[in-house]
Order: structure tokens, then C-alpha cells, then sequence
């Protein structure tokens, strides 16, 4: 047993193994039980299984952490670390995503959960991942360290179907779907990077992990698994790629990723899609007996679906966003200083000499600018306490902040409208401010 840390009250915590599936399937279903009903996740216990099962390209079992309880050997809370290769506007960087964080009810309000955080933070430094990031519940994140900070797609919606566009009698249909086979996958990977050019911040996928999604992934009740299809001419001529679900759950079926080679026209290629799409969900299974009502749509908020079919993508909720850590800000900057120089060269501060100091106060950081070249980011203090006193630094970020204008979340002038302490010295600082972090528009489709 590989105990990483001994915890009152008889409890320990270690790296999970593959004798543990079964019995961390059963902890998940019950941790994240409807509260309401009673009723026990099973999607998340297919995704665990298929995370175990040793075919992912990136996760192993033993990056899976457990809380046992050494009285009774029962599991009863549990994460993990998804490690994974993101991309900030042609910058690789590495990232961890914890994710399936749960703990049994009468476990709860021990700081299981902290302490193991404190574990996966520590093995994402050691595998050189500058940042972590996670979707979850509101606010709980708030509390290691994480931030709101990048674009969660808010989702669209199709309905079926009363917006689905019929096929016009005596016409043939011009494009159709069918599943990727092996030999598509250097495609997809192609149409999936194509995609990625509209997001500030995508995430990287190679080809053993477009055969893991579409061949290897395969629990009936994972409840990320989906297929790649390919979009072909009525002659077999590749035309696109769309990547959905393999259900119908409340009534929705749900694509995440939509894109056609630049020869072909969106809104030819487009109803064909939408109909071929609606005769696969109709086979599917209902995973809760509700029969299709719509078809969902986690794409960019710039997809060209959206500009070219608006009336049949209407919004269906607000958006959310991803929590993300950063814990060297310094270190990050300094990575990312290709960015910043090309906005610097493309603005009115090009050949910029002067250091910007950015209170974030409890802490800050300097950026140090020579001829628009950024020579250094290092960690930097405040002297002074109040807001135009010299020692207090060109802007102010409150708390953890600064983390939605770095990833493009929020502009500065709504920080600015939010936070009252979020200030700058004056217009110029608010001006490179602008050209330095400006709002933009993100997907991340995250290895799972």
C-alpha cells in the first residue's frame, strides 16, 4: 500500500490501484448521489473505470488519490490528476486538471479534500505544469487556490424537430455523417487544429488520443464518451469533422466539436449535419426515457454556426467558466513573453522601455520592458498602502484577479467595474493594460 499521508481518526491517503476500481466506482456513485432524490451518479463511475483501465494516453491508475478509512478499509473520498498539454495563443504549456473530487457525506468538513489537493499541486509541479485548472461547483475551489478565470462555453440548443431544415422534395442529400475509422485519424487531427484557431486557449490532441475518444473509450456508462464522425460528399470526399455524445440524456444530445475545410461552405454543408445528426440521436439510446427535444452545442462563441444559423442556435443557459491556478505567476509570464511582445509590436507601445509593476496586494509582480521586449517578470512587493502614493504600483488586483484578464476572461475595464480596488495610476497604464491582456474568446475540450 503506497501511503503518501497518515490522517487522524485512522484514516490514510495513497495512490489508488487497479484492484481499487470497484471499489472507487462505488464511493464516486454515492458521493455525488442526488441529494434531492437520492439517486447515484453511474456516469462518473464509467469514467473512473475507463480512466483505470490503463488505455488512456496520459493517466495512469496511480494518479488517481483515495482516502481510506484503515478501521473498515473503506474508500471514502478520492481525486485525481489528468495531466494535459494546453496552447495560449500558439504558447504550449502544460497543465494539470484535477478532477472527480468527491467524499461521502458523513466524511465531510474533515479537509480531506485540502489535503489531497495539497498532494496533486505538488505532483503537478514535479511533471513541470505551470497551471491547474478544473470545472466544478461554485465557489469550492476558491479555497485551494483557483479562480475563475477562462471561458466555459455557455451552450446552444437546436430544437427537434421544429428547427431542424427539411429536406427539400426531389433533393438528395449533398453531405452526410459516418463514424471515423483508423485511417481518418491524421484528419480529425488536422480539422481539430483548424478548430483550435479560433480559441485563445485550446487544448493539444494527438492521434493516440483521437483513437482512445473514438475506439478505446468505450464504457456504456461514461459519461464522456463520444465519437468523432467524419462529414463526406454523397462521393466519399472528406469534408469535416463533428465530435458528440454517444446519448440522449434529458432529452439532449450534445456535439462539442464542429469544422468543414475552408473549400466548403457552412451553410451548405450545415443542415445536412443537422439532419444526419438528429436520425443518429433518434437511434440512440435514452439514457433517462426522455425522448430527443434538442440538439446541444458546446462551440466557440465565435463558431460560424452560430453567425450563419442564429435563429436556430439559441442560447439555453448562461455560461460558466473554468477555475485556474497559477501558482508562479512570475514564471508564467515570463513563458508566455512571446505574447505580449507581439501585442507590443502591433500597438502604439511598440519598442516599449519602462516596468509596469502589478499590485495584487498580498504579494505582485514586475514586468520589465527593453526596446518591446520583455527582459524579466520577477516577484515584486508593495511599499506603499494606499492607491497614488509611488510605492503602490501601477495597477491593483485584488485577490486572485489578475487571473481573468491574463486568460482573456474579463477586459480590464470590467475588472474595473467589478472591483472597486482593482485600479490603475492612470490612463496610460490603462491603456497597456488593454494592449498587454485583452479580453478573448476560449474552448477548451479538455483531455478527460
Amino acid at each position: 500500500m503506497d501511503i503518501l499521508k497518515t490522517l487522524p481518526d485512522g484514516l490514510v491517503i495513497r495512490r489508488a490501484t487497479t484492484d481499487d476500481t470497484d471499489a472507487l466506482v462505488d464511493l464516486q456513485t454515492h458521493a455525488f448521489a442526488n441529494p434531492d432524490t437520492g439517486e447515484l451518479d453511474h456516469y462518473l463511475g464509467g469514467w473512473t473505470r475507463d480512466l483505470m483501465s490503463g488505455k488512456h494516453p496520459t493517466f495512469r491508475p496511480e494518479d488517481f488519490l483515495v482516502v481510506q478509512d484503515t478501521k473498515t478499509s473503506a474508500l471514502v473520498s478520492c481525486t485525481c490528476l489528468i495531466s494535459q498539454n494546453w496552447v495560449i495563443d500558439g504558447i504550449p504549456i502544460r497543465v494539470g486538471r484535477p478532477e472527480i473530487v468527491g467524499t461521502l457525506q458523513e466524511y465531510r468538513r474533515r479537509g480531506l479534500v485540502r489535503e489531497q489537493f495539497q498532494i496533486l499541486h505538488e505532483w503537478s509541479r514535479a511533471r513541470g505544469e505551470m497551471m491547474q485548472a478544473i470545472t466544478g461547483i461554485p465557489y469550492y475551489y476558491r479555497q485551494f487556490g483557483y479562480e475563475f478565470a477562462l471561458d466555459l462555453v455557455p451552450p446552444r440548443q437546436t430544437f427537434v424537430p421544429q428547427q431542424i431544415p427539411e429536406l427539400k422534395e426531389g433533393e438528395q442529400e449533398k453531405f452526410h455523417l459516418r463514424r471515423a475509422e483508423q485511417n481518418d485519424l491524421s484528419f480529425i487531427a488536422e480539422l481539430y487544429k483548424q478548430s483550435c484557431a479560433r480559441s485563445y486557449v485550446s487544448c493539444t490532441r494527438d492521434e493516440r488520443m483521437f483513437e482512445y475518444e473514438n475506439f478505446l473509450e468505450n464504457n456504456s456508462l461514461n459519461g464522456h464518451a463520444s465519437w468523432w464522425d467524419l462529414i463526406e460528399t454523397a462521393e466519399g470526399e472528406r469534408v469535416g469533422i463533428l465530435y458528440h455524445r454517444r446519448y440522449v440524456y434529458q432529452g439532449r444530445h450534445s456535439s462539442h466539436c464542429y469544422e468543414i475545410l475552408p473549400q466548403f461552405a457552412w451553410d451548405e454543408v450545415t443542415p445536412c449535419v443537422l439532419r444526419a445528426l438528429t436520425q443518429q440521436a433518434n437511434a440512440m439510446e435514452l439514457e433517462d426515457k426522455q425522448p430527443l427535444a434538442k440538439l446541444g452545442w458546446f462551440l466557440q462563441a465565435n463558431h460560424p454556426f452560430y453567425e450563419i444559423m442564429p435563429e436556430r442556435t439559441a442560447p439555453f443557459y448562461g455560461g460558466y467558466a473554468w477555475y485556474v491556478r497559477v501558482p508562479d505567476v512570475p514564471a508564467f509570464l515570463q513563458h508566455i513573453a512571446p505574447l505580449f511582445e507581439k501585442r507590443l509590436a502591433a500597438s502604439n507601445f511598440r519598442g516599449l522601455t519602462d516596468t509596469l509593476r502589478l499590485n495584487f496586494y498580498r504579494g505582485g509582480v514586475e514586468m520589465i520592458f527593453e526596446n518591446g521586449k520583455m527582459k524579466a517578470a520577477q516577484a515584486w512587493r508593495a511599499t506603499a498602502n494606499d492607491f497614488g502614493q509611488s510605492g503602490f504600483g501601477n495597477a491593483a488586483f485584488p485577490e486572485l484577479t489578475f487571473l481573468k484578464i491574463l486568460f482573456g476572461y474579463c477586459s480590464r475595464a470590467e475588472l474595473q467595474a467589478m472591483f472597486p480596488d482593482c485600479l490603475a495610476d492612470g490612463e496610460k497604464t490603462n491603456a497597456l493594460l488593454d494592449v498587454l491582456f485583452p479580453k478573448q474568446i476560449s474552448h477548451v475540450m479538455p483531455i478527460h
